[in-house]
């Protein structure tokens, strides 16, 4: 146990390259906040997290508009701020990495934008947003879990089942008082961070106590306690670390297909989410040929990939046009 004043606050600012729709990257993570695990409230996004040494919760607003921001069209802010509270002071660097990638704040946003107002048809969607970002990770593995719960289901289901895995398998944020019972915090949790007193499990949780919790699909759960051995035993490695810092795309995806019961969506996605990769078209998505028909593209799988080379190396955020309308009606709750 730890007491409350034995962990550390920093408050940092992290400055974003403009235009920067750090609002789509909000809805983005609101829509799909685990209970307990994330919450997002009065503009404030708030998380557990784990670092190297120790445990964390962070919580993130967006900065003021950045004087030089264009008067007419949406608020671009300057940045993200954050508050961080740390276990061990020396996590700080690592907390401000992650959340510089969660929020994609050092995308190229001009010339991403250069290449997709190319296409006449985003035109709207990029007025409405630009510097669009693709949401990154805080936690390769719990991206990993995540993406596999959520197949299949729509992103509410997912969230609840995401949910009852963290009250059941994840470590309660306890800070020397009483702990938090399933999926209810405890006080001085949430004196901390209100609304968060979870972390999600860990692959070695997954692994010792997945096969009691997990539910539907018998092949998909097999997958998952599959995944979960293969990264507690470091058979399966889908981050960058100390011995791995050169991972690239075309690793990630060998190494996750490689596993049973993992295809081409879930290794594009992850690539996307965990490593930044600029450049995945998510085509079996049915949500995002939805929105592309929707704004008058193509959606055909074949006739959406052919017509998304003209905006290479940008299409993961092409994606992320595709799908902002469906994440807005989330978020809208229609």
């Amino acid at each position: 146990m730890s007491d409350t004043a034995a962990w550390s606050r920093v408050d940092l600012t992290l400055p974003a390259r403009q235009p920067f729709d750090g609002a789509g990257v909000m809805r983005f993570l609101a829509v799909h906040a685990v209970k307990g695990v994330e919450t997002h409230s009065a503009g404030t996004y708030r998380r557990t997290l784990r670092l190297p040494q120790g445990r964390a919760v962070v919580a993130v607003r967006l900065a003021a508009p950045s004087p030089s921001a264009e008067p007419a069209g949406p608020v671009s802010p300057a940045g993200i701020e954050c508050t961080l509270w740390l276990e061990h002071g020396a996590d700080a660097a690592e907390a401000e990495v992650r959340l510089a990638g969660l929020f994609d704040v050092q995308a190229d946003a001009q010339a991403i934008d250069g290449v997709l107002g190319r296409v006449a048809e985003l035109r709207g969607s990029l007025a409405a947003a630009p510097g669009i970002r693709v949401p990154g990770s805080v936690d390769a593995h719990e991206t990993l879990f995540r993406t596999l719960i959520g197949q299949q289901v729509s992103v509410t289901a997912a969230r609840t089942v995401q949910g009852r895995l963290a009250a059941a398998l994840g470590d309660e944020l306890t800070l020397g008082g009483t702990p938090s019972v399933g999926d209810e915090p405890s006080v001085d949790a949430g004196q901390l961070a209100p609304g968060v007193w979870r972390f999600f499990p860990t692959a070695e949780q997954f692994a010792a106590g997945g096969a009691a919790e997990l539910r539907g699909p018998p092949r998909r759960v097999q997958t998952i306690l599959e995944v979960a051995e293969a990264l507690a035993e470091g058979r399966l490695v889908i981050d960058a670390s100390p011995t791995d810092v050169t991972l690239t795309q075309t690793e990630l995806t060998e190494r996750l297909v490689a596993m049973p019961g993992i295809g081409p969506w879930t290794a594009g996605y992850v690539a996307m989410r965990v490593l930044g990769a600029p450049d995945v078209l998510l085509d079996g998505d049915l949500a995002l040929r939805a929105g592309a028909a929707e704004l008058g593209l193509p959606g055909e799988r074949r006739e959406l990939v052919r017509f998304a080379e003209r905006v290479a190396p940008w299409r993961s955020y092409f994606g992320m046009h595709l799908w902002r309308d469906a994440v807005a009606r989330l978020a809208a709750g229609t």
